[in-house]
């Protein structure tokens, strides 16, 4: 066996086993987000409630889907989201979201971004 037919080796099971961790990463990921959707929307009001941190949102689209909508964020990025929600407010600003509208009685904001115009 020479020197080069070895490295190939190596590289190829390296490769392999490279694929395979990223295979288990993707099949036990918790994360889907098949059926969201992304909208562009003005931020009517935030803050803490009884049972956790809101947002009313309305969809900007010239047939607007939701109109006053409430929302909910995501305990690992509430703060992030509350702070964006906020800066929108205080700017009148429009943010950009992606959320399944059909997931609960208030959805849970997956992606939240203030837009810049």
């Amino acid at each position: 066996m020479t020197v080069r037919s070895e490295s190939c080796g190596r590289v190829k099971i390296w490769g392999c086993c490279l694929g395979v961790a990223l295979l288990m990463i993707f099949l036990v990921s918790p994360v889907v987000f098949a059926d969201s959707n992304w909208y562009i929307c003005s931020v009517d009001l935030a803050g803490p409630g009884k049972s956790g941190t809101f947002v009313q949102l309305t969809d900007q689209a010239e047939t607007p889907v939701f109109v006053d909508k409430w929302f909910t964020f995501p305990p690992e990025s509430l703060r992030e989201m509350l702070a964006v929600a906020l800066t929108a407010i205080n700017a009148d600003k429009k943010v950009a979201v992606a959320v399944d509208l059909d997931s609960a009685t208030y959805p849970v904001i997956e992606f939240f971004y203030l837009k810049a115009k």
